[in-house]
């Protein structure tokens, strides 16, 4: 069945489109969510009238991408877990995980547009893709750390074992002395 689609419909095609496409996905995803409309005459004509509205907003859209982009360009992320002794997290740290923390950073994004392999399981410094348009995509350094061990990765000195030679001295300087002169 041919429809032009109305929206951009990700791995389909860029609204304006004349697509064929199973009946069935048709009728029940792209006309009833307003993705597309049947390929009338009238139809056609509707969209070419369109065209040019939509390539001034895709061309405003793109800009702002791009500046968006380069905000992103400048943050250096650190997501904090949960983890074991080996540097291997209890949960993991997903698109919607990294999303949350751009957001709490001043960059609202949707999770989509974060493109992870897999979700990541250890402690470690990561590059992490954002694809904000098919056209424009950034990669933003992640760094997932230990609860409680912000400043250790895996292959390094723990560093709370310095912090529990410095508690043992703050215990023994806290300690209880006689009043001197009695």
């Amino acid at each position: 069945m041919e429809v032009l689609l109305i929206k951009d419909v990700e791995r389909l095609g860029k609204r304006g489109a004349l697509v064929e496409v199973k009946r069935g996905y048709a009728r029940n995803y792209l006309l009833p969510l307003g993705f597309a409309v049947p390929a009338t005459e009238e139809n056609k004509r509707q969209v070419e009238k369109r065209r040019a509205l939509w390539l001034a907003e895709e061309a405003r859209l793109l800009e702002e991408v791009r500046e968006l982009a380069g905000r992103l360009a400048k943050v250096d992320l650190k997501i904090v877990e949960k983890a074991s002794e080996t540097g291997h997290l209890y949960g993991s740290v997903g698109e919607k995980a990294i999303a949350e923390a751009l957001a709490a950073a001043g960059m609202p994004l949707d999770p989509k547009v974060v493109k992870l392999e897999q979700p990541l399981k250890e402690v470690g410094d990561y590059e992490i893709q954002l694809k904000l348009h098919e056209e424009v995509t950034v990669t933003i350094p992640v760094r997932v750390r230990a609860e409680g061990r912000e400043d250790w990765l895996p292959g390094q000195e723990e560093p709370a074992a310095k912090a529990g030679e410095g508690d043992a001295e703050e215990v023994e300087s806290t300690e209880e002395t006689p009043p001197e002169g009695d």
